[in-house]
């Protein structure tokens, strides 16, 4: 019993897999509409799930088609025939679309005859990724003309067979990922919780990655005026003939112009001003996600926290780290009130362990602003490590390797400072 069960259960996995491996190929199916009639893709579609399906109960029942090459490829033939003949009889194709559904069906064969029973593999993850690739790319090229505008009537499938494709690449490197971090240890549900914790924020990256993409051609139609305005700025830049525009008449001809009459202007090549037009989008769009990567990501950040806290439960009394800074120095430190307007710069210290000590208020600012998680309980060092780790400004990471120990020989050695270090964090602070 307990057989018949776990056979069904790996039929019905590898029935699953084949599956699966259409909908991340699909996308790629769909550039046969540009030389088809019809809804030629979802006829492949059609076909495949029927033909896979096919070649995985054939396997299923007869094993040993999946382990010799000799028998599979005989099975592979067949079915692929099969197919091209149901599809002669049955629909009137032209000999180009019938030959595609031929050689799809003998694809379609051997990838039922070759998917076994498991979701997770090298090849899955990078048909995801083509696919993910592939639905992006002809998404945008459905909107640039001929001969791309055939494209159009696959843009829904085409995005949901994306967004398919990516959460199976999602869970497929989150699931082999967890299983390096499990390494066979029966606390599983500690080594989950940790896990989660460690890759909240890259998932939090990832659905904002995604909201950007489907937000694309929203984006485009609302910049659509300002790149209109830039390239007709563009056009009056590159235009130094110098000339005025002649005057109309005043009284214009009314005879009707033949359409074999008509003169074409003298125009630009719409072609270069469209690829032009993009070009500028897309740098616009660019700048725009700088800026909100520059200033949003201290924003960002605190959304993160807030999110985390919201996310912990509260019930579990932790116990309080320990504050390896002062209460001067410390990031939970009451912000002091100033007036809004006109605000006045903080003098440099001039004693040398106040000037440290400034110095290294400034770098645990500087460094959080810039998107570096840092919390209380980490000691001076440990935050120079991640900073050097993770800072994206090298005048931090040149204050991590020098401000640390000359802070711990400050605050906890009560030593005075080396006069060398103290020269070279006073560069670093002037430049």
């Amino acid at each position: 019993m307990n057989d018949s069960v776990s056979s069904k259960g790996k039929l019905g996995l590898s029935c699953v897999a084949a599956l699966l491996i259409g909908i991340y190929i699909y996308p790629i199916l769909t550039l046969t509409s540009l030389y088809a009639t019809g809804s030629l893709p979802y006829t492949l579609m059609f076909y495949y799930i029927i033909t896979a399906g096919l070649a995985v109960l054939i396997q299923y029942r007869l094993p040993r088609l999946g382990s010799h090459a000799f028998y599979r490829l005989g099975a592979v033939i067949i079915l692929g025939a099969l197919i091209f003949l149901m599809t002669n009889l049955t629909l009137s194709l032209p000999w180009l679309e019938l030959y595609t559904v031929g050689v799809w069906g003998m694809i379609s064969a051997y990838i039922g005859l070759t998917s076994g029973s498991y979701l997770r593999s090298t090849a899955t993850l990078r048909l995801q990724l083509v696919g993910v690739s592939s639905s992006i790319l002809l998404s945008v090229a459905s909107s640039w003309g001929e001969p791309f505008h055939l494209l159009q009537p696959y843009v829904t499938s085409l995005y949901v067979s994306g967004v398919i494709c990516f959460a199976g690449w999602m869970i497929t490197l989150y699931s082999s990922q967890m299983d390096r971090a499990i390494l066979n240890d029966s606390k599983r549900r500690m080594v989950l919780r940790e896990f989660a914790r460690a890759n909240r924020q890259r998932l939090m990256w990832i659905l904002i990655t995604i909201g950007l993409i489907g937000a694309f051609p929203s984006l485009a139609a609302w910049l659509g005026p300002l790149r209109d305005r830039l390239l007709a700025w563009i056009r009056g830049l590159l235009n130094t003939s110098g000339q005025e525009t002649p005057i109309p008449p005043a009284e214009p001809m009314n005879t009707p112009m033949l359409p074999e009459q008509t003169t074409e202007g003298n125009s630009e090549p719409s072609i270069l001003w469209d690829i032009l037009g993009w070009v500028v989008l897309i740098a616009v769009i660019l700048v725009i996600l700088w800026f909100m990567m520059r200033w949003g990501q201290g924003a960002l950040h605190r959304l993160m926290e807030r999110l985390k806290g919201m996310m912990n439960s509260k019930d579990k009394k932790m116990t309080p780290p320990t504050e390896y800074m002062d209460i001067s120095e410390t990031l939970a430190a009451p912000t002091r009130v100033r007036k809004p307007w006109f605000r006045k710069k903080e003098p440099l210290p001039t004693q040398d362990r106040d000037r440290i000590r400034f110095y290294y208020r400034k770098w645990i600012n500087s460094a959080t602003r810039s998107g570096v998680h840092i919390e209380g309980s980490q000691t001076p060092l440990e935050t120079g490590e991640i900073v050097q780790r993770e800072g994206s400004k090298q005048e931090d990471k040149r204050l991590s390797t020098i401000l640390p120990d000359a802070y711990n020989a400050v605050r906890y050695g009560k030593k005075a400072p080396d006069n060398t270090k103290m020269n070279e964090l006073d560069q670093i602070w002037k430049s």
